[in-house]
């Protein structure tokens, strides 16, 4: 699969640029205070479609799927200024709900459930200590899921669970917001036959997902994330349909996996602490200054 050289050149350039000093890496921010008794709770929280969102991505805020991946012609946007660039998103954005809408109208799976089921089945297994499950949506911590789908050129998709970690203070307001991303096993197709809707693989993989990235928050809030090596991992990220090679700073290793915060800025869409299967990455050591 060729990839475009300038598509390539523009992305690394942009994440080069918000993983510097000037940018501000608030969704790998430390957990404030960890170990602590915290009550929590799964609330659903729209996407912000001007902040939160690629461009041309298409969201399902029924369902709270995303997909992106898809794009085209945002590089001919750009020749014609803000105004080119707002309009191929507008044109990808309608053409993936055409396309998209009605598979993601297929997941048959409420995401708030499978993470409530997921933070029941983890008190019983006595790996949340410090959490009490508030079920009336009024935790200290509240927990929002989301589905990201990436589609590449060939029409495969990943899928990526998405889980927003939020502290609320006195005033109502976020005081420590975080992400977590965990990927599904397997790759197919979101459109047409023998796809991620087909044989419960939508519903099976977005669990595996979410219990994963359920797991990184579980262990951030209890203090068992500490910050370790500094590494680079090349490989196919969530919204991303290509490899990119990003640093991250480790917080956890497993034998097959590990736990690192990506070292790129706030702005980014992918911002935020990210499960890493080892089979899927190539990871080296690295040498940079932490940013934060």
């Amino acid at each position: 699969m060729r990839s475009n050289p300038l598509f390539c050149f523009l992305v690394s350039l942009v994440l080069a640029v918000l993983s510097t000093g000037c940018a501000s890496f608030n969704r790998i921010a430390p957990y404030p205070q960890p170990s602590q008794s915290l009550d929590v709770s799964v609330v659903p929280k729209p996407m912000s479609k001007m902040t939160e969102l690629p461009l041309g991505a298409y969201y399902d805020d029924q369902r709270q799927v995303i997909v992106s991946g898809h794009q085209k012609g945002l590089l001919t946007g750009m020749l014609f200024g803000p105004v080119g660039v707002l309009v191929a998103g507008q044109a990808n954005q309608s053409s993936a709900e055409k396309k998209f809408s009605d598979e993601t109208s297929r997941t048959g799976s409420d995401l708030g459930s499978i993470l409530t089921s997921l933070i029941a089945d983890a008190g019983r297994e006595q790996s949340t200590p410090a959490w009490t499950f508030n079920a009336e949506g009024k935790g200290r911590l509240r927990l929002s899921p989301y589905a990201v789908f990436t589609v590449d050129k060939a029409g495969l998709a990943h899928l990526h669970a998405l889980l927003r970690a939020e502290i609320l203070g006195s005033d109502n307001k976020p005081v420590w917001s975080v992400r977590y991303f965990a990927r599904a096993p397997g790759e197919y197709r979101l459109d047409g036959d023998d796809g991620w809707m087909e044989q419960e693989r939508f519903a099976n993989g977005i669990r595996t997902a979410l219990q994963k990235a359920l797991a990184a928050c579980i262990d951030d809030t209890h203090g068992r994330l500490r910050d370790g090596r500094k590494i680079t991992a090349k490989g196919r990220y969530a919204y991303l349909n290509l490899p990119f090679e990003l640093r991250a700073i480790v917080a956890a290793e497993h034998p097959d996996e590990v736990i690192a915060r990506l070292v790129v800025g706030d702005a980014m869409v992918l911002a935020g602490t990210h499960v890493l299967t080892l089979a899927d990455f190539e990871i080296k050591d690295a040498k940079f200054n932490d940013p934060r």
